[in-house]
């Protein structure tokens, strides 16, 4: 377990959770929803299904990483629990489809919305940045730490102030609004389709678990675990639910049914093309913030069996600076 030197506080773990959960899902989902369910409710009650989901999730990892108290999260729950072989199995797959994919796919869509230049980012970009968010997490913990929040914070800011001006501005009577508070709610929850897009939702809550990966890094475990994942879950679920409105708000069915850019269309209906642009890079930027969690948890994960596992003793050994 790390030292007090160097272990992180409830607000650092907790940005891990937010950054980890909040990437390009919320921007994107609304669109395919809407073509089966339209009922506002219907929307909110998934994402707020989910987001109860997550927050089981979470009383349940808070627990685990509380009682096991070191960096692995999975790896160490199903080695202790059940036997080394299980932990030796989970470790791989969540390195190969848990971390490494939404990196590579977080650094991609990050290239995609950088587009808006008029310039086509493409795999080259994506892979220069993951290498360059993976050099600056190398450093320290406590530059890790500096370089996660900061990023974390455009994040959060990002998300407070398109809700702001999203709930202040009015809607365009010319344009219209998807949003809908009739009984049809009742309905749409027997759909398929309703089933169909809770999946969608879930996958935008992924990460809700992030901050018991590294529970040896952080202070005071037992208290600031719990609260890391708990207040990360919530304040998550809270801005998805919030996000989903005002795109509801500022666009028609006709123009977000189908469509990956949501965000963007509705960006563009509130303050006109050049707002839409920025949204765009500002959800490209906020990308930097959710493959610096995803880069620092995968490689807790990796650290944590290699040092059972002697072929892979070499990827256990830890950075003589981490300290300072």
């Amino acid at each position: 377990m790390s030292t007090a030197s160097h272990q992180i506080g409830w607000k650092t773990a907790a940005a891990i959770v937010v950054s980890n959960m909040i990437g390009t899902g919320i921007f994107t989902t609304l669109g395919f929803q809407l073509s089966d369910i339209t009922n506002t409710y219907s929307i909110f009650l998934l994402w707020v299904i989910g987001g109860i989901l997550a927050l089981f999730g979470a009383f349940c990892y808070a627990e685990l990483g509380s009682h096991f108290k070191g960096n692995g999260g999975d790896f160490i729950y199903l080695k202790e629990t059940y036997h080394p072989l299980f932990g030796y199995l989970i470790s791989w797959i969540s390195l190969i489809i848990g971390f490494s994919s939404p990196v590579a796919l977080a650094a991609l869509a990050m290239s995609k919305y950088l587009s808006v230049f008029d310039y086509s980012f493409g795999n080259g970009f994506a892979i220069a940045a993951i290498f360059l968010v993976a050099i600056t997490l190398s450093f320290s913990l406590k530059t890790s730490s500096r370089f996660h929040n900061f990023f974390t914070f455009i994040k959060i800011a990002f998300i407070i102030v398109l809700v702001t001006l999203g709930m202040g501005l009015s809607e365009s009577t010319q344009i219209g609004n998807s949003l809908n508070f009739s009984n049809s709610w009742q309905n749409e929850m027997m759909l398929p389709a309703f089933a169909t897009s809770l999946v969608f939702v879930t996958y935008s809550y992924t990460g809700w678990n992030s901050a018991s990966y590294i529970a040896g890094e952080i202070k005071d475990v037992q208290k600031n675990l719990p609260k890391s994942l708990i207040i990360g879950t919530v304040f998550v679920t809270v801005s998805y639910i919030l996000v989903n409105y005002i795109m509801l708000k500022h666009a028609p069915v006709s123009q977000l049914a189908g469509k990956e850019d949501v965000m963007g269309e509705a960006a563009v209906n509130m303050l006109g093309l050049s707002f839409g642009k920025i949204v765009n890079i500002f959800i490209a930027l906020q990308l930097i913030a959710t493959i610096s969690g995803y880069l620092w948890v995968g490689s807790r994960l990796t650290q944590a069996f290699a040092k059972d596992t002697r072929i892979w003793k070499p990827l256990s050994v830890g950075n003589k600076k981490e300290s300072r």
